[in-house]
């Protein structure tokens, strides 16, 4: 919460002196912040028996100019514009019973209703300006309408009344009328008060609210009144439903939350202020005590015997208990009692008996005269409300620019309305070529957004990954005891190839392209097979179903490793096309889900076309099993064999396989297999590579199954590698790019070339009713707005 002198409001919550010892007073004329004195704002005090210094006054410029700030803060909060910017207010709050309701008619000279009900569910805002004509009074009701942001309505609600006497009924029947939203304004106005209290009983009808935050708003022209402006909040409540309690103290807390508003909070004298609810609330909102005035109501109340409480106020109002500080200090007022309400006592003999009570009682005579009193209280308050609404213009002014340009870049984001005159066909050809460019765009990877695009590379990398996993894990050992994990190239380092893993989570975390189910394959298990499959055949002939075995192992699995990359995307892919069909065209529901049916249509045959490619694909790599590439099998079937050899050798001698640095061992092992070929070349021996050289290893017992390991490994390098490029190459091709080429011309077809489908194209082409509203709501807010601005700029102080 803001402190003294950071408050960007501070200027006018510091004005006046804040010396501990005499706390809220300006020095013993009471000058406010324009320099003029208390008998200058038209006081009962001041025109107790004419008015002849009141025409001066009302035509006088300052008078003016206090009128015209009032009338602006008074219009700006008609138009909303409390919910938008901050606009300077007070703000009455306090318990039932602490006087507020007499405290109100004190300052607005007027009868308010004060029995239980109406007069604590809803708020009331009262504006009184002085004026050179006859008194009179309007009543409005500023309903907040529900699903309009708090933005309210002003409607006009009694006649222009002229007899004081009339005011009290008009508000009951007002009150009434916010309570029972369900029923008719204008069947209020000629209700009795006995039909009032039926009406909006809520236990009668459950459909009267408990409580509301729409506004009775009050306007009185008084000729001795002085120009104020007020809200007065219903009493905070203790013996009522726990609901109505809690929705009473939010409407507290959120009216005196903001830094510009001013808390007058009431005060019985006859209680101690750490019992006072509602001082709480104002200190919670108000920590500093800047902007919190206290009234002391029922002065009266305290008896000869209450010598304690007496002390004690003396020492409040000369600002001696830090605790109950306040910048702005307290102000005693003796109000009506009972009796004198009925009786009818004048305000300006209500006037005199209360200096009379100030004058002769402890401890009130001992504190100084401008605070005592509802005159100077009216006078203080009327002056400290127009300083700080004047000197708030520049920050409201800026604020209301502000919120005009953020409404207009909304309206902004919104798509064009459509007019009468408007085309629907070419609404409807805009549409489809803007979504089926957006759309290949994405599909292309063109687009600056390639969310898509990256998602489908890291399903295809995902897959390769499936399938280079089901490398057959053939272990050149009788058993695995014997095996030392397994066998890899010294450098194949694709089998280290790096997969986005920062997408591991992200993506395909819950999805198994391949059961990770491998079993290692020894060489006693090759020799199972060889035997399995060998018929008449001579000695050392491999049976070429023994390989044919081995290799359906890994690749059984491939078929259904496919299909779950397919399905993945094409499930990516109609969630794209979907959301941009919404972003092109959601601007109109219905012509949405037509074109949304066209859409899934033409998507479920691409994708059955795209299945039986992919099938096609996939019987590629069952038997019977070949490669053209030749070369690259020579030389990594002679690479496997002489790696299983090596390990082979070394188990069976028991010599450990060397462990260096990766680079180290592969310049060592060159260098070797150079040194070699030279020597042999020497011998004549000629037109060799270092593969060659693993031929010589021999493979004692094992030969034909390690023979067997290093075919079916080094095939299977050649069929992966083509598989899992395969793959992805025919669902790009066509899936995807086919897909977004034929959007186009399909939606073209089925939109615009159908029959009668100008006419239906009519109907199909209405706004969402939800971005219609959304307009609406942004337009009326651009209008208040730009008013706001006009009479913020209009005005010249």
């Amino acid at each position: 919460m803001t402190s003294n002198g950071d408050s960007k409001f501070g200027s006018w919550f510091t004005r006046k002196g804040s010396g501990k010892n005499r706390q809220g007073e300006g020095g013993d004329d009471s000058r406010d912040t324009h320099g003029r004195k208390a008998d200058d704002y038209g006081s009962e005090t001041d025109t107790n028996d004419n008015d002849d210094g009141h025409g001066d006054l009302g035509d006088s410029l300052y008078a003016r100019k206090r009128r015209e700030l009032l009338k602006l803060a008074r219009s700006l909060t008609d138009l909303g514009a409390s919910a938008l910017i901050d606009v300077p207010r007070i703000v009455v709050i306090g318990a039932q019973s602490t006087g507020k309701s007499s405290l109100v008619e004190a300052v607005t000279g007027i009868n308010v209703p004060r029995d239980s009900g109406t007069c604590t569910r809803c708020p009331m805002e009262c504006t009184i300006l002085t004026t050179k004509f006859r008194w009179s009074c309007t009543i409005s009701l500023r309903v907040t309408d529900h699903g309009r942001e708090g933005e309210p309505t002003l409607y006009p609600f009694s006649p222009k009344l002229t007899a004081q006497g009339d005011v009290e009924l008009w508000i009951r029947r007002a009150q009434a009328a916010v309570l029972c939203p369900h029923l008719r304004r204008a069947s209020f106005t000629d209700k009795s008060y006995d039909e009032l209290k039926v009406i909006a009983d809520h236990n009668l009808d459950p459909a009267v609210l408990k409580f509301t935050q729409s506004v009775v708003v009050i306007d009185i022209e008084d000729p001795r009144g002085a120009d104020l402006s007020f809200v007065d909040l219903p009493g905070l409540v203790q013996n009522e439903d726990d609901d109505v309690i809690l929705m009473v103290q939010n409407m507290v807390k959120d009216y005196i939350q903001r830094e510009s508003t001013v808390i007058l909070v009431t005060l019985p004298a006859t209680e101690d202020l750490e019992n006072q609810q509602a001082l709480r609330f104002a200190k919670d909102a108000d920590p500093a005590g800047l902007r919190t005035i206290g009234v002391v109501t029922k002065p009266d109340g305290l008896d000869a015997g209450a010598s304690g409480k007496r002390d004690s106020w003396l020492s409040i109002f000369k600002g001696d208990i830090p605790k109950h500080y306040l910048q702005k200090g307290y102000y005693c007022v003796r109000l009506p009692s009972d009796q004198e309400r009925r009786q009818g006592v004048s305000r300006q003999a209500m006037e005199r008996t209360s200096t009379q009570f100030f004058s002769q009682t402890s401890p009130w005579k001992d504190i100084r005269s401008s605070r005592l009193g509802v005159a100077n209280l009216v006078r203080d308050i009327s002056a400290l409300l127009m300083t700080i609404i004047e000197q708030a213009i520049p920050k409201m002014r800026e604020a209301a620019a502000e919120q005009l340009a953020i409404c207009l870049l909304e309206l902004g984001k919104l798509p064009p309305l459509l007019t009468v005159d408007s085309d629907a066909t070419a609404e409807v050809v805009r549409c489809i070529f803007q979504l089926s460019e957006s759309f290949q765009q994405i599909v292309l990877g063109r687009s600056e957004d390639k969310t898509f695009v990256r998602r489908c590379r890291r399903i295809f990398a995902f897959f390769e990954k499936a399938i280079r996993d089901t490398a057959p894990d053939f272990r050149p050992v009788p058993s695995l005891t014997e095996s030392n994990g397994p066998v890899t190239l010294r450098d194949d380092f694709h089998e280290a190839a790096a997969i986005d893993v920062d997408i591991a989570d992200e993506l395909l975390d819950d999805v198994e392209f391949i059961p990770t189910t491998k079993k290692p394959l020894t060489l006693r298990e090759v020799t199972r097979v060889l035997r399995e499959t060998t018929g008449w055949e001579l000695p050392h002939h491999i049976p070429y179903e023994a390989k044919e075995r081995l290799l359906g192992y890994p690749t059984e699995n491939w078929p259904s490793a496919a299909r779950a990359c397919f399905e993945l995307i094409a499930k990516d892919l109609k969630g794209c096309i979907l959301k941009e069909l919404e972003k092109h065209f959601g601007r109109f529901p219905a012509l949405e889900q037509h074109a949304r049916q066209l859409i899934v249509s033409l998507l479920e045959q691409h994708i059955q076309r795209s299945k039986d490619q992919l099938k096609r694909a996939a019987e590629r790599e069952s038997t019977p099993y070949g490669t053209q590439n030749v070369e690259y099998f020579e030389t990594m079937r002679n690479r496997w064999l002489a790696q299983y050899k090596e390990v082979r050798n070394a188990r069976t001698s028991g010599a450990a396989r060397p462990s260096m640095p990766g680079n180290v061992y592969l310049n060592t092992r060159y260098e070797r297999e150079q040194a070699a070929l030279r020597a042999l070349a020497d011998l004549g021996i000629t037109n060799l590579v270092g593969n060659d050289l693993y031929r010589l290893i021999s493979g004692n017992f094992y030969e034909d199954e390690l023979l067997v390991m290093a075919d079916v490994r080094a095939y299977f390098d050649i069929a992966y590698k083509r598989y899992a490029d395969d793959i992805p190459e025919e669902i790009k091709n066509t899936l995807l790019i086919h897909f977004a080429g034929a959007l186009q011309d399909h939606l073209v077809d089925g939109l615009l070339r159908a029959p009668d489908s100008a006419q239906r194209l009519e109907k199909l082409v209405e706004e969402d009713p939800k971005i219609k509203r959304e307009r609406a709501r942004l337009q009326d807010r651009r209008r208040r707005l730009q008013e706001i601005n006009a009479r913020l700029n209009d005005l010249r102080v």
